[in-house]
């Protein structure tokens, strides 16, 4: 798989960013991880938008190489084993009303150990289903999780609409979460998006933990 001409600045900010959290994260077995309890709530994000029901919410590799719009999913499958990827569990979330922010999504993917983990937020957009070619802008953010990074990707639809993606990406243990904004230009919201990763590390660590997650205040 061709590496981003991005990787090496994305890389230099998870080490800038990685020793933020002293916590550690035990291995667990692969069925053991309950992504779910994890995600975000539609009561943590901004007032009006709701939960979708996508019907299907884990996706292992094949499901999940069928999003890149490529020509070859089975090759993308391959790409996605030798990345050693396991899982994926996704929350999509979009406002009641059409607005310029069309749409917020919370994705936690899970690989067969940390490195790959951290190979995958430095080298593959963290999992996501981007082009590997598609040029990322990083930004710095706040120390979240174990390492964390930032990137904005410009996106033109078959039909002529620009929108911009702004992500932030999490590491705890082997385990890489997203939080994703796609809307207009102009849309992008660092805070926002780095105030939903923030709680969504406290989901992380509620399970960890084995406790309740706080609840979100209204």
């Amino acid at each position: 798989m061709l590496l981003r001409t991005t990787a090496l600045l994305m890389g230099a900010l998870l080490v800038s960013s990685a020793c933020g959290s002293s916590r550690t994260y035990p291995e667990k077995g692969d069925g053991d991880y309950d992504l779910k309890a994890m995600a975000l709530t539609a009561n943590e994000l901004p007032t009006g938008f709701e939960e979708q029901d996508l019907g299907e919410v884990e996706f292992d590799n094949a499901a999940w190489a069928a999003f890149y719009g490529v020509d070859n999913v089975e090759a993308k499958q391959a790409q996605l084993d030798a990345q050693k990827r396991v899982r994926a569990r996704v929350s999509t979330f979009q406002p009641a009303e059409l607005g310029k922010l069309f749409r917020i999504t919370a994705i936690s993917t899970l690989y067969e150990n940390p490195q790959s983990a951290s190979d995958s937020a430095a080298k593959y957009a963290c999992g996501l289903p981007i082009d590997d070619k598609e040029p990322l802008s990083p930004f710095a953010v706040p120390r979240i999780g174990q390492e964390a990074n930032g990137f904005f990707v410009d996106n033109v639809t078959e039909s002529g609409l620009h929108l911009i993606d702004t992500t932030i990406c999490f590491r705890t243990g082997r385990i890489i979460h997203s939080i994703q904004q796609t809307g207009l230009p102009g849309t992008e919201d660092v805070a926002l998006a780095v105030r939903l990763a923030e709680k969504m590390n406290e989901h992380v660590n509620a399970f960890f933990d084995g406790r309740a997650p706080t609840p979100a205040t209204p």
